[in-house]
């Protein structure tokens, strides 16, 4: 694996040095991750693994690092790394968050979403997902609740934003909550998503 990780670092024109922000090309990675799992989880892992260990205080590379570290955790076969990696993954997604939020610029916009309420989304996602036994869902229904109400979130593209609003009013079901699930699918629709939990691309 590692040398598989050197021909890809190589592929991607790729040095050491330049791990120093996370560009197109990293965030890739990990959106690959998540579509075919499998190798492409543990390439996003290493990649991730080596960009902090070069830049250690950056946010964004220690957000993706723990969002990875989270796939691990589904592709493991052992359950104490299951377990490890998810816990790690989580708090050094929870870190990042924070020292985000500290931070006067969140960062460049990502597939035409500001960049802290990309990593909010991809948060809020994961910890309501996770095991209930890891105590992160009220940590990312927390997260739910600011997207809805961040004013920026009515002005993204529907198709940019679609998976935030479907992850919230999931969340909300699980939470039992109605009342919000309807106030937040209404806020969708007033943000011209018709059906936040669709797959349905052409229809914004």
């Amino acid at each position: 694996m590692k040398k598989l990780i050197a021909v890809l670092i190589m592929n991607l024109g790729m040095s050491i040095s330049s791990f120093a922000a996370v560009d197109a090309q990293m965030e890739g990675l990990y959106q690959k991750a998540t579509k075919q799992g499998g190798d492409a989880v543990e390439e996003s892992y290493e990649i991730f693994k080596l960009a902090q260990k070069e830049d250690p205080t950056d946010p964004v590379v220690l957000f993706y690092l723990g969002a990875s570290e989270t796939l691990m955790a589904k592709e493991s076969l052992l359950p104490w790394r299951k377990v490890s990696y998810a816990e790690n993954g989580i708090a050094r997604m929870d870190k990042a968050l924070t020292m985000i939020e500290e931070m006067e610029d969140p960062g460049r916009p990502s597939h035409g979403v500001p960049q802290d309420i990309l990593l909010k989304g991809i948060a809020a996602t994961t910890f309501t997902k996770v095991p209930k036994f890891f105590n992160a869902f009220d940590r990312g229904f927390e997260l739910y609740r600011e997207l809805m109400s961040d004013p920026r979130m009515g002005y993204l593209p529907p198709s940019a934003t679609r998976w935030v609003y479907c992850g919230a009013v999931q969340a909300a079901g699980l939470q039992n909550n109605s009342k919000l699930a309807n106030s937040w699918k209404a806020k969708a629709r007033d943000n011209g998503i018709s059906s936040p939990c669709r797959d349905d691309s052409n229809s914004d």
